[in-house]
């Protein structure tokens, strides 16, 4: 109630509003008086959907409602003195009167300028006025009095990284990634409205806006709740209005990590835009548990690098593994983005196509890629080589030996037992390093309500693991004398999250 009647005076052109709670014995009364233009003919009040605004305001905000009937059955006292025929009145409506249709009585009244509004309130009302005309006052444009008090405001654009003016709107841009398209965002003359609002979301900023109406007649509220804009043609200018400054802003910058989509979309908006930064993310290879942290990924600016997307945590742990032995490709491998798609760096960038390993085994051949088991039991093997292909103009292959390779596909798995470890004869491996490889390629932590904690589980696994390890690599003998928790301390390269 309180923001209808700022908004009101408001539109009569009044600077300030002065709230007064006043008390009478057990009576409790709320003064709101404003120094507006005034109302020249009172039946205007209490004529139902008539509001008596001229011409200027009935076009731009459709002011019509309720009018004095939202406080029928309340004891109801207004002054009025209009500043264009200099003429003051007042009347008093007693609550009994709404019922019995009583004739209201219209004297001359002891005014200087503008409107008095005083009504009774409950007693239980005491305590929300305080909060209530806090609330009203906070973004509305003008001053208010609470018992003489002035009541603090705020710029409704505050903090805002660039503000755009335009078309009597006022439009200011967060970089904030907590808000959605859908927060309050629209401030109309003190009113602030939830509606859904362009954002603009690059790598590593956010953009979305509030908007501060100043004068944008064709902007409405809906009637008569007035807590949504009306969908109209202007409404849609707005939302394009704010994608255009999103942009703009983002020209200022120099720089950009934006979709490819949205930066067609800018420039098919007139904006034009360099293209993204060629930076994408670092690539490290998967690991099998979720809730681990693996080795961070982190932005990186790409040049000769290659594209390396997602062949499993099996294959990419030992993949990882083999190049690192062989000292090859160190620090050129950037995970692909979509988003990038599109721009000419990107699509000029190289990817590692297809991954796997070969085996052969007492004259055998064998290949392991993922797609299948290969069914072989674990143990040494003749040569284990790692084969990449790199997809470009010309097509190349890169072959690599590779100390070993885990056969291990951790959907149709269930656990350490199932995984097939294959080590190239003659490449040294300590038991430690196979159970780092073990827990990264094959360790999951189960979600299930009724699963011990993570720490149990990782706990377990790692033994299971360093006597797995220990029998392969020395023999049944010493992992047996290996169960023993002194065998070497159990320790973790991954932390979960949250820990």
């Amino acid at each position: 109630m309180l923001s209808a009647l700022l908004q009101n005076a408001r539109r009569a052109g009044a600077k300030i509003v002065d709230l007064e709670l006043q008390v009478d014995g057990a009576d409790m009364w709320l003064s709101v008086t404003d120094d507006g233009a005034g109302i020249a003919d009172p039946s205007v009040l209490l004529a139902l959907g008539r509001s008596g605004w001229g011409d200027s305001v009935a076009r731009g905000e459709d002011p019509a409602g309720m009018g004095l009937f939202s406080l029928a059955g309340r004891d109801v006292a207004i002054r009025s003195s209009c500043r264009e025929t200099g003429e003051a009145w007042e009347v008093d409506i007693t609550s009994q009167a709404w019922e019995a249709g009583t004739p209201a009585t219209v004297t001359a009244a002891p005014l200087a300028c503008g409107t008095q509004l005083r009504f009774r309130r409950d007693e239980r009302w005491r305590d929300d006025i305080d909060q209530a005309a806090h609330y009203a006052a906070l973004y509305s444009p003008l001053s208010v009095r609470l018992n003489g008090a002035p009541l603090p405001r705020r710029d409704w654009l505050e903090g805002a990284e660039a503000i755009f003016e335009e078309d009597g709107v006022r439009i200011g841009l967060f970089n904030d990634c907590r808000a959605t398209h859908m927060s309050p965002c629209i401030n109309f003359h003190g009113v602030i409205v939830t509606i859904s609002m362009p954002a603009v979301a690059e790598k590593d900023r956010s953009w979305w806006a509030r908007i501060d109406i100043v004068n944008a007649p064709k902007l409405h509220l809906v009637l008569p709740a007035r807590k949504e804009m009306v969908e109209n043609a202007a409404l849609e200018a707005l939302r394009a209005a704010v994608r255009r400054a999103i942009y703009r802003h983002i020209r200022t910058l120099g720089c950009h990590r934006l979709p490819f989509e949205r930066w067609s979309e800018a420039r098919d908006l007139g904006i034009p835009l360099p293209e993204a930064d060629r930076v994408l993310m670092s690539w490290t290879p998967q690991r099998a548990d979720w809730n681990s942290l693996s080795s961070a990924r982190s932005p990186v600016r790409v040049a000769d690098h290659l594209l390396l997307g997602s062949f499993g945590p099996a294959l990419e742990q030992c993949a990882a593994l083999a190049m690192q032995r062989a000292g090859a490709f160190q620090g050129r491998f950037a995970c692909p983005d979509k988003d990038m798609e599109g721009y000419s760096w990107y699509d000029g960038l190289r990817c590692i196509s297809s991954l796997h390993f070969t085996i052969e085994r007492e004259g055998e051949a064998f290949r392991i890629d993922g797609s299948q088991s290969s069914e072989l039991d674990s143990g040494p093997v003749d040569r284990l080589s790692l084969v990449l292909t790199i997809s470009g103009v010309v097509e190349e292959k890169v072959t690599l030996p590779a100390p070993v390779v885990i056969d291990y596909d951790d959907v149709q798995c269930c656990s350490l037992d199932d995984a097939r470890i294959l080590l190239a004869s003659g490449d040294p491996m300590t038991p430690a390093q196979l159970v780092d490889l073990l827990e990264g390629a094959c360790f999951f932590s189960s979600g299930d309500r009724d699963a011990d904690s993570w720490e149990s589980q990782h706990e377990r696994f790692l033994l299971d693991a360093r006597t797995m390890a220990t029998r392969l690599l020395l023999g049944d003998d010493a992992a047996l004398w290996g169960g023993c928790a002194s065998f070497w301390p159990i320790r973790s390269s991954v932390v979960p999250e949250g820990r």
